[in-house]
């Protein structure tokens, strides 16, 4: 699911939309230092839920003035951008 680092945090598993909002409460629980890398290197599948994820993740470094870098995002995340529209977002994480 979610594995918390001083200053990485690593998916892994499924990132669907039954696992999303557990995560995302982790999240807002964490503490964020200025700089986090989030790894989704042992991320094994995803579907939209996962564009929700990213973007609560930005908003959320926004709020506590941080800045997350996306590390190893899952191939197909473009094609889910693309086909809601955010591929322009997503691109510009790489």
């Amino acid at each position: 699911m979610i594995n918390f680092n001083k200053s990485q945090w690593n998916l892994s598993g499924d990132l669907t939309i039954e696992k999303i909002p557990t995560i995302i409460e982790l999240i807002k629980k964490q503490k964020t230092d200025k700089k986090t890398i989030i790894d989704f290197s042992k991320v094994t599948s995803i579907d939209t839920s996962t564009l929700s994820l990213i973007f609560e993740l930005q908003r959320e470094a926004k709020k506590n003035q941080s800045h997350f870098t996306f590390k190893n995002l899952p191939k197909n995340l473009n094609s889910l951008a693309k086909l809601y529209g955010v591929e322009d977002l997503i691109s510009s994480l790489h």
